[in-house]
């Protein structure tokens, strides 16, 4: 809200300021100071484009010495109403040369700090203030000389600002550049053509002060929008308008003076038309010549397609990115931008695209489509021009070759990281299979072992006893084996399905107590065809937690439930019917449960309540790449 106010403080006053200015010229035209018409005109124009910066970026310095310039040049009028014109000159002076350059200079985001820059704004403020002291004491050769510096000084800036910005800055300093060449030619054309053209004073300052305008307007497209067109065509287009129209006269003055020069008279009518129809039929051809220079110098040379496919066969065989391809290719063609497409999407860009104003090439590889090629035209261009379609068209089969073999190596990649990731899963566990089953097991026969070879002198009774104890323990590793070597592959699951693979795998279980562990499995009456990983998964979850309630809770049934929901996933829930009166701590049974459920995108839930505990997972039947 602070902010709003003072900037409609600072438009208020402005455009008080313009409006005393204008009707101080009203009451009292200013004959003997004409100029003070171009400072109403210039001060208007500033304070028009310090308001449009000051909406858009409000926190914009530029913005600032804008309004400051603005209100000196505005001020001018009413200084000399009050009888002050050296006061009016110094104010003119320094808007123009100091508060205007410091503008210029900082149109970029954020001030690049270094101490040329630093040096620049002296420079500016001195060279400044000496022309303003210049044109007080009435020295034309001073001025002329002051001026010259002053100038020197915002060249000096602009080519520092360029050399140390980049990107959307960098374009912000070409349209400064822009605004100040566009200025300083047309005051110098106007110049040279003011003896010859019928104008009044009035008429010479009201044209300066229109020419003078640019520099402002340029300040402000700088700032608000600088991408609103691509200021290399902007700048071409206007080199390319003044070459050829000092061409054009100077190809007419040139023939009509050489003409007059040999014959003694000027050309007759009949071949000044012939001399003017004859420079027409060339401009175009011309044109085009001029162009193309203008072409290579602000956006690079003509295509040529050895270089181009050297440069591009370098970065192909040192492994070099796509970004990398696209951007020798952009440079080489002298296109605004070109994108790398896959299947849709765009995996690489160089420069900047414009989705209305492109070409596109199919890239093939072995007669399959790889990808496409979208290149931006250049501006003014219904369709790229010959020589660099004919790059395109060259380099096209070794980019689909690369883009297909990048492809490839990508596949190939991500398949081996699935292989490696499934046997360390695997690996995983076996390890827990081994560690909490077998393990035990082993380690209970190895100290009953040697518990009998004490005994069978002293007590050879309870030697047999511990023996027939040993044997049972050597079974139960037996079947813990089994139950590992079938975990490596469950054939149940294509013998019987899911549901009877359940079924059969825990139904010699029994509870803690010893007592048979009675399991009910709910089930559709029909069950379609499963994803091979979800059945591998739901059968693992569920054969892990109905052992985990035979081991460890105090119950003799459990319950079973497969159901496949809408998602559409199946959903398997594990009940224990017993009674829990706090949460599970979850061991090395519900942690690998959780991951099987996460390895193919789905999730595990445990629940406990009085009434018992549940283990619910929800198994997409879509399985993620």
């Amino acid at each position: 809200m602070t902010a709003r106010r003072g900037l409609a403080a600072q438009w208020a006053g402005l455009g008080a300021l313009a409006v005393a200015g204008f009707w101080s010229l009203w009451l009292a035209p200013p004959s003997p100071h004409l100029w003070v018409v171009w400072a109403l005109m210039a001060g208007t124009g500033l304070a028009a484009a310090c308001g449009a910066v000051s909406a858009r970026v409000p926190q914009s310095v530029a913005s600032r010495f804008l309004a400051v310039s603005a209100a000196a040049l505005l001020s001018v009028p009413l200084t000399l109403a009050a009888g002050s014109p050296s006061v009016a000159v110094v104010l003119a002076v320094l808007a123009s040369t100091v508060a205007v350059p410091l503008a210029a200079l900082r149109v970029v985001e954020v001030w690049p700090a270094s101490r040329l820059m630093r040096w620049v704004d002296i420079l500016v403020v001195a060279t400044g203030a000496g022309c303003a002291a210049a044109s007080v004491s009435g020295s034309d050769i001073a001025v002329r000389a002051t001026a010259i510096a002053s100038g020197a000084a915002l060249v000096t800036g602009l080519w520092v600002l360029f050399e140390l910005t980049s990107g959307d800055d960098r374009r912000r300093v070409l349209w400064l550049v822009l605004g100040a060449t566009a200025s300083t030619l047309a005051g110098m054309l106007f110049f040279a053509a003011s003896n010859s053209l019928p104008m009044g004073p009035l008429a010479l300052v009201v044209t300066l002060g229109a020419l003078s305008l640019i520099l402002p307007l340029t300040i402000a497209v700088a700032l608000i929008a600088p991408r609103s067109a691509d200021v290399r065509t902007v700048m071409r287009s206007m080199v390319v308008l003044i070459v050829m129209l000092a061409l054009a006269a100077a190809a007419y003055e040139g023939t009509a003076s050489a003409w007059a020069l040999l014959a003694g008279a000027p050309p007759p009518a009949g071949v000044s038309a012939l001399l003017a129809a004859g420079i027409a039929a060339g401009y175009h051809p011309v044109r085009l010549r001029v162009q193309a220079s203008m072409d290579e110098m602000l956006f690079g040379r003509s295509a040529d397609p050895v270089e181009t496919l050297t440069q591009l066969g370098t970065h192909l065989t040192a492994g070099a990115p796509p970004p990398l391809w696209l951007d020798t290719l952009r440079t080489t063609l002298a296109v605004p931008g070109i994108a790398l497409r896959q299947d849709g999407t765009t995996i690489a860009t160089a420069g900047t695209t414009d989705e209305h104003h492109t070409t596109l090439t199919s890239l093939r590889a072995d007669n399959e489509h790889v990808g496409d090629l979208v290149v931006t035209l250049p501006p003014e261009h219904l369709r790229l021009p010959t020589a660099a379609a004919a790059v395109l068209e060259l380099v096209a089969a070794p980019l689909a070759q690369a883009l297909h073999a990048a492809r490839l190596s990508e596949e190939l990649r991500l398949s081996r990281g699935r292989v490696v990731t499934a046997l360390e899963e695997e690996r995983r566990r076996m390890r827990r299979d081994l560690h909490d089953g077998l393990g035990p097991t082993l380690t209970g026969i190895a100290y009953n072992a040697d518990a009998a070879a004490n005994l069978i002198t002293a007590d050879p009774d309870r030697a047999m006893e511990t023996l027939r104890g040993l044997r049972a323990d050597a079974g139960d590793a037996i079947t813990e084996i089994r139950r590992i070597v079938y975990g490596l592959r469950p054939k149940a699951l294509d013998e019987f399905g899911l549901t009877g693979a359940i079924r059969q795998r825990i139904s010699h279980l029994s509870s803690a107590s010893g007592q048979p562990l009675t399991v009910t499995i709910n089930t559709p009456a029909v069950l379609p065809p499963l994803p091979a990983a979800v059945e591998v998964v739901a059968y693992r979850v569920a054969i892990e937690a109905v052992t985990n309630i035979a081991r460890h809770a105090n119950v003799t049934t459990a319950t079973v439930t497969l159901v496949l929901t809408d998602t559409p996933s199946l959903r398997l829930s594990i009940a224990d019917g017993g009674c829990c009166t706090h949460p599970w701590t979850h061991g090395v049974g519900i942690q690998s449960m959780h991951e099987r459920a996460e390895q193919i995108g789905g999730t595990l839930t445990v629940s406990t309540t009085p009434q018992g505990a549940t283990i619910t997972a929800d198994l997409p039947l879509a399985i993620p790449a």
